[in-house]
């Protein structure tokens, strides 16, 4: 059966860092082990070549020449005895006239088969390696030359270097066990290392699967005993499905609200249809029935209107700017409300410092300032008193709307930007509303990169809704 092996892109990436860390150590030590046996063998050539060439200096004093050609005299003089002595010490030594005679050739020649005589082309000083008897041998011609320059003859002079061919094998040996050793720790290293150190991506890969839709309060593990690129991504995403776990609980509230806010008008209008149907009431209980539904329908209205608006306010941080006069757009906006101040005899002030500017859409700002004038004028009982102020501060245009209102306790106060928020209390809910007029402000507010806050001393004394933007002129 054929064994298929995965495509290295399938891998792990444990595997592919292992496979790494071994195929990096094999050409680094693999490199060394080439580089330091070249040295090392080019090395031992040199020692031997200078063991050679010694052994040529020792002998050139006892070298005559005669009719026939080199020979040695006295030679038994000569203290050394390595071209006497046989195998790894000894130095086989002979005298060759230039035509290949042997004039002479050291005792310990004898043990061996003939050498083949390899005579340079050229009167030179030449090193040669070959066999001999199925043995690795080193050989040194040395020319002879008369007083008068002429070639007389070779001085040649041989060794074995099997040892040293010996020496080079268990080098070889060494540096192949030693890189196949630390491949293989490598690799089996590197492995662990690889996997401890991805130990974490498992633990979050394990800890993301069990995430669902409908519940993103599941958090990945942070704590991984150090601080490192991976704990940032963990904690990134934590901070990620903290903002979709707060968008999916806003989103599930309001759609229950707004389902509750449109189906309450929605089956007042079918009951009292069903009603008209069922006692075939007159032409007036028919007209009453038709006022009320379109009491009703206004009311709806409103609040799909009030969806369209914070669905815009939504995407507003995407969309073109220009630069907004809020002095101007705050006073335009203020004698829109002079009428409906007027008729309930209240008194509507504005004070303003003149020039500031910002950076916004002109009518969506304008939302901005309808909606929290118009919540003012709904919390505020006839004869009373709203203030629409606006100043400079640290480098922020702050847009402030007070009123001698309801007010509101400090628990309430938590949740007034809350879509369809409205406060439990007699007063609020006298009055109209959907409860999105502070929710769109605060959205619009916060696609320009500005702020909006509440205060109120408590009940019935009054409140002021803050609104900070970023200045455009500095």
């Amino acid at each position: 059966m054929a064994i298929r092996l995965r495509n290295p892109r399938n891998w792990s990436i444990s595997s592919r860092l292992s496979v790494w860390y071994g195929l990096t150590i094999f050409v680094l030590l693999g490199t060394f082990s080439v580089i330091t046996y070249i040295n090392f063998h080019l090395s031992r050539h040199r020692d031997f070549d200078q063991h050679l060439t010694h052994e040529q200096r020792v002998l050139m004093p006892f070298i005559r020449f005669n009719d026939e050609g080199p020979v040695f005299e006295q030679l038994d003089e000569l203290r050394s005895v390595a071209y006497r002595t046989d195998g790894i010490y000894g130095t086989y030594v002979r005298l060759i006239t230039p035509d290949g005679q042997v004039r002479y050739q050291s005792p310990n020649f004898e043990q061996h088969q003939r050498l083949t005589i390899s005579l340079p082309s050229q009167p030179i000083e030449v090193n040669i390696s070959r066999t001999w008897a199925n043995e690795p041998i080193r050989t040194r011609y040395l020319p002879l030359n008369d007083g008068n320059g002429m070639l007389r003859g070779w001085l040649e002079v041989t060794g074995f270097e099997w040892s040293l061919h010996q020496e080079l094998g268990r080098l070889t040996r060494t540096f192949a066990l030693g890189i196949a050793i630390s491949v293989l720790l490598a690799i089996g290293g590197g492995y662990l290392l690889a996997r401890r150190a991805l130990r974490p991506v498992s633990e979050i890969t394990e800890t993301a699967n069990r995430i669902r839709a409908t519940d993103l309060s599941t958090r990945l593990p942070t704590d991984f005993r150090v601080h490192d690129e991976l704990t940032d991504l963990a904690e990134t995403i934590n901070g990620l499905l903290g903002r979709l776990e707060d968008s999916f609980h806003r989103e599930r509230r309001f759609t229950s609200n707004a389902a509750h806010e449109l189906i309450t008008p929605l089956a007042t209008m079918r009951g009292e249809m069903e009603l008209v149907l069922r006692t075939e009431g007159d032409l007036e209980t028919c007209y009453e029935t038709l006022q009320t539904a379109l009491i009703d329908v206004d009311h709806m209205n409103r609040i799909v209107r009030a969806l369209l608006q914070l669905s815009q306010a939504e995407r507003l941080r995407d969309m073109p700017r220009e630069i907004v006069r809020v002095d101007e757009r705050c006073a335009e906006h203020v004698e829109r409300f002079r009428d409906r101040a007027e008729v309930r005899n209240i008194k509507l002030s504005l004070e303003t410092t003149p020039g500031p500017t910002i950076l916004a859409d002109p009518i969506n700002f304008g939302k901005v300032i309808d909606n929290l004038l118009d919540n003012a004028f709904k919390y505020t009982p006839d004869n009373g008193h709203i203030t629409l102020a606006v100043g400079v501060h640290e480098g922020e245009v702050v847009i402030e709307v007070s009123d001698t209102g309801f007010g509101f306790s400090e628990k309430v106060g938590e949740h007034l930007f809350d879509r369809f928020f409205r406060a439990d209390t007699h007063d609020v809910q006298a009055q109209p509303g959907s409860g999105l007029g502070l929710a769109i402000v605060k959205t619009i507010a916060e696609a320009y990169d500005g702020t909006i806050s509440a205060h109120s001393d408590g009940q019935d004394k009054g409140s002021t809704f803050t609104v900070r933007l970023p200045r455009a002129d500095g």
